[in-house]
Protein backbone atom coordinates (compact mmCIF):
# COMPACT_ATOMS: atom_id res chain seq x y z
CA UNK A 1 0.00 0.00 0.00
CA UNK A 2 2.30 2.58 1.01
CA UNK A 3 4.94 1.26 -1.20
CA UNK A 4 2.60 2.32 -4.12
CA UNK A 5 2.50 5.90 -3.06
CA UNK A 6 6.30 5.69 -3.30
CA UNK A 7 7.24 5.28 0.44
CA UNK A 8 10.17 2.92 0.21
CA UNK A 9 10.59 0.50 3.68
CA UNK A 10 13.74 3.18 4.23
CA UNK A 11 11.85 6.17 4.00
CA UNK A 12 8.83 4.71 6.29
CA UNK A 13 11.67 3.60 9.15
CA UNK A 14 13.49 6.84 8.68
CA UNK A 15 10.25 8.82 9.29
CA UNK A 16 9.30 6.36 11.96
CA UNK A 17 12.81 7.07 14.14
CA UNK A 18 11.98 10.99 13.57
CA UNK A 19 8.75 10.46 15.42
CA UNK A 20 6.68 11.91 12.29
CA UNK A 21 4.75 9.00 11.88
CA UNK A 22 3.70 5.80 14.09
CA UNK A 23 3.66 1.97 12.77
CA UNK A 24 0.62 0.17 14.24
CA UNK A 25 1.82 -2.85 13.41
CA UNK A 26 3.50 -4.67 9.97
CA UNK A 27 2.38 -2.40 6.79
CA UNK A 28 0.20 0.06 8.44
CA UNK A 29 1.27 3.57 9.67
CA UNK A 30 -0.57 6.61 11.03
CA UNK A 31 0.77 10.24 11.32
CA UNK A 32 2.30 10.90 14.68
CA UNK A 33 -0.47 12.85 15.86
CA UNK A 34 -3.39 10.53 15.00
CA UNK A 35 -5.58 8.57 16.82
CA UNK A 36 -5.36 4.98 16.01
CA UNK A 37 -8.76 3.39 15.24
CA UNK A 38 -8.74 -0.23 16.26
CA UNK A 39 -11.28 -1.70 13.82
CA UNK A 40 -9.58 0.64 10.81
CA UNK A 41 -6.57 -1.22 11.94
CA UNK A 42 -8.44 -4.66 11.76
CA UNK A 43 -10.39 -3.89 8.56
CA UNK A 44 -6.53 -3.28 7.10
CA UNK A 45 -5.93 -6.66 8.15
CA UNK A 46 -9.16 -8.58 7.55
CA UNK A 47 -10.06 -6.75 4.33
CA UNK A 48 -11.98 -9.74 3.30
CA UNK A 49 -14.38 -9.17 6.10
CA UNK A 50 -17.57 -7.34 6.85
CA UNK A 51 -18.24 -6.06 10.23
CA UNK A 52 -21.47 -8.01 11.36
CA UNK A 53 -23.40 -9.10 14.27
CA UNK A 54 -23.02 -6.82 17.74
CA UNK A 55 -19.96 -5.04 16.57
CA UNK A 56 -22.02 -3.83 13.60
CA UNK A 57 -24.69 -2.59 16.06
CA UNK A 58 -22.22 -0.98 17.94
CA UNK A 59 -20.19 1.02 14.29
CA UNK A 60 -23.82 2.08 13.44
CA UNK A 61 -25.32 4.08 16.71
CA UNK A 62 -27.41 0.98 17.91
CA UNK A 63 -25.77 -0.08 20.96
CA UNK A 64 -23.69 2.29 23.13
CA UNK A 65 -20.84 0.02 24.96
CA UNK A 66 -18.56 -2.02 22.28
CA UNK A 67 -19.39 -5.54 22.10
CA UNK A 68 -16.80 -7.55 24.19
CA UNK A 69 -16.08 -9.56 20.93
CA UNK A 70 -15.52 -8.35 17.53
CA UNK A 71 -17.54 -10.14 15.31
CA UNK A 72 -16.79 -10.21 11.08
CA UNK A 73 -18.37 -12.06 8.70
CA UNK A 74 -16.11 -13.83 5.82
CA UNK A 75 -17.05 -16.33 2.96
CA UNK A 76 -16.30 -20.00 3.78
CA UNK A 77 -13.11 -20.50 2.50
CA UNK A 78 -10.99 -17.94 4.94
CA UNK A 79 -8.72 -18.93 6.98
CA UNK A 80 -10.77 -18.44 10.33
CA UNK A 81 -7.38 -18.57 12.64
CA UNK A 82 -6.36 -15.09 10.80
CA UNK A 83 -9.17 -13.65 12.52
CA UNK A 84 -8.73 -15.13 15.82
CA UNK A 85 -4.98 -13.86 15.95
CA UNK A 86 -6.32 -10.70 16.05
CA UNK A 87 -9.10 -11.59 18.55
CA UNK A 88 -12.12 -11.08 16.17
CA UNK A 89 -14.40 -13.69 16.10
CA UNK A 90 -15.72 -14.58 12.36
CA UNK A 91 -18.80 -15.88 11.42
CA UNK A 92 -18.61 -17.94 8.21
CA UNK A 93 -21.26 -17.34 5.72
CA UNK A 94 -21.79 -19.84 2.08
CA UNK A 95 -23.25 -16.97 -0.06
CA UNK A 96 -24.58 -13.08 0.13
CA UNK A 97 -21.49 -11.74 1.71
CA UNK A 98 -21.88 -8.69 0.07
CA UNK A 99 -24.99 -8.05 0.62
CA UNK A 100 -25.89 -4.90 2.62
CA UNK A 101 -23.09 -4.11 3.26
CA UNK A 102 -21.94 -0.36 3.90
CA UNK A 103 -19.11 2.03 4.72
CA UNK A 104 -19.25 3.98 8.20
CA UNK A 105 -16.82 6.82 8.33
CA UNK A 106 -14.73 6.58 11.85
CA UNK A 107 -12.97 9.09 13.33
CA UNK A 108 -10.06 10.43 11.70
CA UNK A 109 -11.70 10.15 8.16
CA UNK A 110 -11.20 6.29 7.67
CA UNK A 111 -14.03 4.22 7.15
CA UNK A 112 -14.74 0.23 7.49
CA UNK A 113 -17.10 -2.11 6.17
CA UNK A 114 -20.08 -2.75 8.31
CA UNK A 115 -23.25 -4.63 7.57
CA UNK A 116 -26.41 -2.31 7.28
CA UNK A 117 -29.06 -2.21 10.47
CA UNK A 118 -31.43 -3.83 8.32
CA UNK A 119 -29.38 -6.92 7.52
CA UNK A 120 -27.33 -6.91 11.32
CA UNK A 121 -31.03 -7.26 12.61
CA UNK A 122 -31.64 -10.41 10.73
CA UNK A 123 -28.53 -11.84 11.04
CA UNK A 124 -28.85 -11.30 14.67
CA UNK A 125 -32.22 -13.23 14.54
CA UNK A 126 -30.47 -16.37 12.98
CA UNK A 127 -30.85 -19.67 15.33
CA UNK A 128 -27.11 -20.40 14.76
CA UNK A 129 -26.10 -17.10 15.89
CA UNK A 130 -27.18 -17.05 19.94
CA UNK A 131 -27.86 -13.64 20.37
CA UNK A 132 -29.24 -12.15 23.81
CA UNK A 133 -32.78 -11.31 22.70
CA UNK A 134 -32.68 -8.40 24.95
CA UNK A 135 -30.28 -6.49 23.10
CA UNK A 136 -31.97 -7.46 20.03
CA UNK A 137 -34.88 -6.22 20.66
CA UNK A 138 -33.73 -3.06 22.32
CA UNK A 139 -32.20 -2.28 18.96
CA UNK A 140 -35.58 -2.92 17.33
CA UNK A 141 -36.84 -0.68 19.01
CA UNK A 142 -33.78 1.81 18.72
CA UNK A 143 -34.61 1.42 14.79
CA UNK A 144 -37.97 1.59 14.78
CA UNK A 145 -37.84 4.70 16.00
CA UNK A 146 -34.56 6.18 14.50
CA UNK A 147 -34.80 8.10 11.15
CA UNK A 148 -32.61 4.90 10.10
CA UNK A 149 -35.86 3.08 10.51
CA UNK A 150 -37.25 1.67 7.16
CA UNK A 151 -39.58 -1.19 7.97
CA UNK A 152 -40.33 -1.32 4.43
CA UNK A 153 -36.71 -2.19 3.86
CA UNK A 154 -36.26 -4.63 6.54
CA UNK A 155 -39.03 -6.24 5.58
CA UNK A 156 -37.42 -6.64 1.95
CA UNK A 157 -34.42 -7.54 3.29
CA UNK A 158 -36.09 -10.12 5.66
CA UNK A 159 -38.08 -11.78 2.16
CA UNK A 160 -34.50 -11.46 0.31
CA UNK A 161 -32.88 -13.60 3.35
CA UNK A 162 -36.11 -15.74 3.69
CA UNK A 163 -35.99 -14.61 7.57
CA UNK A 164 -39.60 -13.02 6.79
CA UNK A 165 -41.00 -15.70 10.06
CA UNK A 166 -38.69 -14.59 12.15
CA UNK A 167 -38.97 -11.05 12.31
CA UNK A 168 -42.82 -10.46 11.65
CA UNK A 169 -43.43 -11.81 15.49
CA UNK A 170 -40.76 -8.91 16.27
CA UNK A 171 -42.77 -6.69 14.55
CA UNK A 172 -45.91 -7.29 15.67
CA UNK A 173 -45.14 -6.80 19.06
CA UNK A 174 -43.52 -3.24 18.58
CA UNK A 175 -45.69 -1.46 16.18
Amino acid sequence: MVSELGYSRKALSQLADEKQISRVERGIYVMASDYVDNYFVIQQRLPQGVFSHETALYLLGFMKRAPEKIQMTFLKGFNSSRAKKVKVQPIIVTTDLAFGVTNVERSGGTTVKVYEIERTLLDLLKPKYKTDKELLVEALKQYIHSEAGNIAKLKDYADLLNMESKIQPYLEALL
